[in-house]
């Protein structure tokens, strides 16, 4: 639990004044479900009316400070010599002043004041684009200071809050994007979609998508790169949220792509390997209750010492440098990864414990990693 604001904070924290943090920690978010959300946001493949747009403002200018309050006061709980680094204090920072603007906004009434507030709120989310990233180095330089349970405990809260806050905000700007009642259109996103959620997605039309990034990217590092078949209930369709399952999957594909072709390249250079890469093989599986999504690969397993870490943060198999140089390098490689839902594959080991909390984020969700370690492909 994260221990209240001392008394020596009561004039201000990270820039923002004491009683409107206060204000907003009094009160508890309120629970996301996709449920909730499609309820509330109007019909697929129509874009909302004036009253539910404005009861999407309303409830995202309500339910934003509340979680952006409880991130401040989690950085504030952070051990001062932590807390104190300045990529650590430049998110600490990002969010105060995000929390500020948003909670001295005046109540929204009317469309002109959801486009202030959209306007805003697009800012919000571009200005907080770089955050994983920019923690990533954070709490690099400070490992000295912070074990690696205590830095995947504050982790898994922080961004979980974090997929929390960009939902909520994603949401609504995504239905006004589709409304655009100012300039007097519709601009529906697709005919199944309500914001960002899509009522009937296809995983395996996701999935395409990301292995043809993979692939290229897997070509572009080792000059070569398995193909992949697809077998199972290709035609299975979901509710769900795109970018979220293509985030997840490309990370599992890159681990998968990287792994292969390695043991792969590794086989060929001690003259035991005949043809090309194995491919990698994904199914997918339909039930009443949900769909389910594997991926076997031939890249030869993770070692058991090493089984109990995947879903710790910076914790990666890929060859790695050291000093300074990697540091920059794999914040460049984070950055980019998160700007846009896909990296290379050698990163800085966020993309498993960053999978597991996409997935799990509506609870009903898991991402499970079965090893073969020692394993030997005829």
């Amino acid at each position: 639990m994260t221990p209240p604001l001392r008394h020596a904070t009561r004039f201000a924290v990270y820039g923002v004044p004491m009683d409107l943090l206060s204000k907003s920690l009094q009160r508890t978010p309120q629970p996301i479900t996709i449920p909730y959300l499609l309820a509330h946001g109007g019909q697929p493949g129509k874009p909302p009316t004036a009253d539910e747009l404005l009861r999407s403002a309303k409830y995202t200018q309500q339910e934003l400070p509340v979680r952006l309050a409880r991130r401040v006061r989690q950085f504030y709980s952070l051990p001062f010599i932590v807390g104190t680094n300045p990529y650590i204090q430049e998110v600490a920072r990002l969010y105060a002043s995000s929390f500020a603007q948003l909670a001295s906004m005046p109540p929204i009434q009317t469309l002109e004041d959801n486009q202030t507030f959209t306007k805003n709120l697009r800012k919000l989310v571009q200005d907080h684009t770089e955050n994983v990233p920019t923690l990533a180095r954070g709490f690099l330089e400070c490992r000295e200071y912070m074990d690696a349970a205590q830095v995947s405990k504050f982790l898994d809260v922080a961004l979980h809050s974090r997929i929390g806050i960009r939902i909520i905000a994603e949401q609504h700007l995504a239905l006004t994007a589709s409304s655009d009642l100012e300039n007097g259109t519709d601009a529906v996103q697709s005919p199944t979609s309500v914001g960002i959620i899509d009522t009937e997605m296809s995983p395996l039309r996701i999935i395409e998508h990301s292995c043809e990034y993979v692939q290229a990217l897997c070509e572009s590092t080792f000059d070569i790169a398995p193909s992949v078949s697809f077998e199972g209930d290709l035609d299975v369709k979901t509710v769900g949220i795109p970018v979220h399952l293509e985030y997840v999957m490309t990370e599992l594909l890159k681990n998968s792509f990287r792994a292969t072709t390695e043991a792969y390249l590794k086989r060929k250079k001690a003259g035991t390997a005949t043809g090309g890469p194995p491919p990698i093989v994904i199914t997918l599986a339909n039930a009443p209750s949900h769909t389910s999504v594997r991926i076997r690969d031939e890249g030869g397993g993770i070692r058991p010492e090493n089984m109990s870490k995947i879903f710790s943060y910076a914790f990666t198999t890929a060859n790695a440098q050291t000093g300074a140089e990697a540091a920059d390098e794999s914040n460049d490689i984070m950055a980019h990864a998160m700007q846009s839902s896909m990296g290379t594959l050698a990163g800085l080991g966020y993309g498993l414990p960053l999978s597991r909390l996409y997935l799990g984020y509506f609870g009903d969700n898991n991402l499970d990693i079965v090893s073969l370690w020692g394993h030997v492909w005829l």
